[in-house]
C-alpha cells in the first residue's frame, strides 16, 4: 500500500528542517561570527531563544512523522530497515540536543549583553562545532527517509 501523501508530508518536515540547521551551520552563525562582539552576542541570544521555542515541535514532528512512516512501511523490509535508522537517528539526535546542546543554548539565551561572560565566545565555538555534529547526523537520517520513501513507492 502506499502513502504518497504522509511521505510528501515526511519529506518536506524533515527536509526544511534539515535545510534550516544546515543552514544555521554553514551560513548564518559563520557570518554572525564576523560581526563585533556586541552584535554577535545580541545576534546569537536572539536566535538561542528564537530556535528554543520553535525547534523542539519541529524535531518532534519529524520523528513522529518518521515512525509513522516505518509503521507504515513495515511490509517493505527494506524500506521499513532505512525508515527505521532515520527513526533511531533523530531520536539520538533529540536526546543529544537536550544533554548537551540545550543546556549550551540556555547559556548562550541567559546571557547578560551588558556585560558578557569572558568564556561566551569558546561556548559559541563549542555549541557550533556539536551542532556541526548535530547537522552531519541529521542529513544521514534525511537521506536515509528518503531511500525509505522511494523503496516504498517503487516495490
Amino acid at each position: 500500500m502506499q502513502f504518497i501523501p504522509l511521505q510528501t508530508i515526511v519529506l518536506i518536515v524533515a527536509g526544511l528542517m534539515v535545510g534550516n540547521e544546515l543552514a544555521v551551520s554553514g551560513f548564518v552563525h559563520p557570518q554572525l561570527s564576523q560581526l563585533g562582539d556586541k552584535c554577535h552576542a545580541a545576534s546569537t541570544k536572539a536566535l538561542a531563544l528564537t530556535y528554543g521555542r520553535i525547534m523542539p515541535f519541529w524535531y518532534a514532528l519529524t520523528l513522529v512523522l518518521t515512525i509513522a512512516i516505518a509503521f507504515i512501511l513495515q511490509q517493505n523490509r527494506t524500506a521499513l530497515l532505512f525508515a527505521a535508522i532515520a527513526a533511531i537517528v533523530w531520536s539520538l539526535l533529540i536526546i543529544f540536543t537536550i544533554v548537551i546542546l540545550v543546556p549550551i543554548n540556555n547559556q548562550i539565551g541567559q546571557m547578560n549583553l551588558e556585560k558578557l561572560p569572558d568564556d561566551w565566545k569558546d561556548l559559541r565555538t563549542r555549541w557550533d562545532r556539536l551542532h556541526a555534529i548535530r547537522v552531519g547526523f541529521l542529513v544521514i537520517a534525511l537521506i536515509c527517509l528518503t531511500v525509505a520513501c522511494q523503496l516504498s513507492t517503487s516495490c
